[in-house]
């Protein structure tokens, strides 16, 4: 669909930005000379969800946005549904930013400035661009981050700033393969189909193939795209094969990616802006068919590509920016910000075949003070289990030996250091 026009947005009061000066430089500015407007709270929401989906517009315009209310999650549905717009904030509210008095260190009013501020940055991360009155406003949003233009509107109306998106994050796709020859290939084909507007470097690591995989692997890397192939002789396993994949990864994120799902539109975007929504989040899953725990959503769609499109569509109509916290993300697609392998480390080669090696991961990321999210207007198809079935290997066997080895980790030595305890303790 051709991205066509501005659409500003007023939240609330945010309609009265509309009639400004600033507004009018920033449509002149974008070329824009078909401008849509759409004044809109929680009540209307189903209505913007609509117009965002049937059409897509190359800027969007935001006014009114501020603490108060529930600004974020209007404001990550409005990023899901225009994930490729130019998305601006036009004069948020930065009262809550304002420098903090001495007494705000020792009451309950302080820890509410400050949860405060940090919302309100994490609103902003979501947008392309933040115009702001003037330099003031301006030194207030310095701790938004780098992803995010800051613009006063002197400089809008000098034209000091780009229409082009301010993403520029480098991604590393991770796959794993033992045979399979067939899901991989529908796999690559899927990620090439869905993946558009993003650079990424895809980085194979076999396990040692015999049904032609290894073949098609090295075709790919021969092909001038942006693919490494590791060839193992051997079944490494989950662990050891995407560490190997993981050291040579280059990206700032990087994304382990099984070779038995079918991906669906925008669906790397959109995991990648929850991620950005908060410096404090290190890992992000999406909603799946096949897999345990809160990631799994019941999938009654027919076969075939056009039904699953039809159907994330549709979960995304419900769900567009609605990303929530968890303890732990299944490994077949989880994207992983760089400083978490930084301060991580990689998966623990004790687990072979047979799992338990993401939960073991997640339990390290959390301890390590990161954030575990599920973007839930993300759905990818996974088949599950193919690995283990077509191979000839005994899952429950494998499961059982690796939940031994998470147990052995994590509870015995957990007992260990409270029987060392002192009394009383």
């Amino acid at each position: 669909m051709e991205k066509k026009g501005m659409l500003f947005l007023s939240l609330r009061g945010g309609k009265r930005a509309a009639e400004g000066p600033e507004f009018r430089e920033i449509a002149k500015y974008a070329g824009q000379k078909e401008i849509d407007t759409h004044s809109f709270d929680n009540e209307n929401i189903i209505e913007l969800r609509q117009k965002l989906l049937s059409r897509h517009y190359e800027t969007i315009v935001v006014a009114g946005i501020d603490i108060y209310g529930s600004v974020n999650p209007e404001i990550q549905a409005i990023r899901s549904l225009a994930i490729d717009s130019v998305l601006v904030a036009l004069h948020p509210g930065l009262e809550i930013m304002k420098e903090k008095t001495a007494s705000d260190n020792f009451t309950d009013l302080g820890a509410w400035r400050e949860k405060g501020r940090e919302v309100l940055l994490n609103i902003l991360r979501q947008c392309d661009l933040v115009v702001v009155k003037d330099t003031g406003e301006k030194d207030l949003l310095n701790g938004v981050g780098k992803s995010v233009k800051i613009r006063t509107v002197k400089e809008v109306r000098e034209g000091d700033f780009s229409r082009e998106k301010s993403r520029n994050k480098t991604i590393s796709i991770v796959m794993l393969t033992y045979n399979q020859y067939q899901d991989t290939k529908n796999c690559v084909e899927s990620l090439d189909k869905y993946t558009k507007g993003i650079e990424y470097e895809l980085i194979f690591v076999d396990n040692g193939s015999n049904d032609g995989t290894k073949e098609y692997l090295k075709k790919l890397e021969d092909s001038g795209r942006d693919v490494k192939a590791i060839l193992n002789e051997s079944n490494l396993g989950f662990s050891k094969g995407n560490n190997q994949g993981m050291r040579v990864a280059k990206g700032d994120y990087v994304l382990l990616l099984n070779n038995d799902v079918l991906l669906t539109g925008n669906w790397l975007e959109r995991m990648i802006a929850c991620a950005e929504s908060d410096p404090k989040i290190g890992v992000v899953g999406p909603i799946t068919n096949h897999a345990v725990g809160q990631q799994v959503v019941e999938y009654y769609a027919g076969e075939g590509d056009a039904e699953l499109q039809k159907y994330a569509v549709l979960h995304l109509m419900k769900n567009a920016g609605y990303w929530h916290e968890t303890h732990r993300i299944i490994g077949f697609c989880m994207l992983l910000k760089r400083e978490v392998i930084d301060k991580v480390g990689l998966l623990d080669e004790r687990f072979g075949p047979g799992g338990y090696e993401d939960y073991d991961y997640c339990l390290r990321i959390k301890q390590s003070g990161f954030r575990i999210m599920i973007a839930r207007d993300v759905f990818v198809y996974h088949i599950g289990g193919q690995g283990y079935q077509k191979n000839n290997l005994d899952y429950d066997k494998l499961r059982q030996k690796n939940i031994g080895i998470l147990i052995d980790k994590w509870c015995k030595r957990s007992l260990e250091i409270m029987e060392q305890l002192p009394n009383g303790l």
